[in-house]
């Protein structure tokens, strides 16, 4: 039977290990990666969100904030379950600055800033 020598299987056990310390900071990464963007990005979206929502609301302008305000609590939750649930890290950042470029153009447009 042929063995290989000793020196030839470290450098395959270097190999293992570092395969190993990829995988498990590649998953930390985007656990870290998910909360951030729920975090963070549902907070930027929320209110971006409620600030849109207050001015398109079709009622008095006291009645339309605090409208809107409450129901930042359910629009904040929605986001951060939803970013859970999607598989896709990228498709994540993309929808949230996406919707929330969106949200803030409209806001934009109605006020006359642009």
């Amino acid at each position: 039977m042929h063995t290989q020598p000793i020196e030839n299987s470290q450098p395959l056990m270097e190999r293992a290990k570092l395969s190993q310390f990829y995988q498990t900071h590649k998953y930390r990464f985007a656990v870290f990666s998910r909360f951030l963007a729920a975090i963070l990005g549902g907070y930027v979206f929320t209110a971006v969100f409620t600030s849109l929502l207050s001015i398109i609301l079709p009622l008095k302008k006291s009645d339309a904030v605090l409208l809107s305000i409450s129901l930042t609590i359910l629009v904040y939750s929605c986001v951060f379950i939803w970013v859970f649930a999607i598989k896709s890290l990228k498709r994540i950042w993309i929808t949230i600055l996406l919707t929330t470029t969106a949200c803030a153009l409209c806001i934009a447009i109605l006020k006359d800033w642009l």
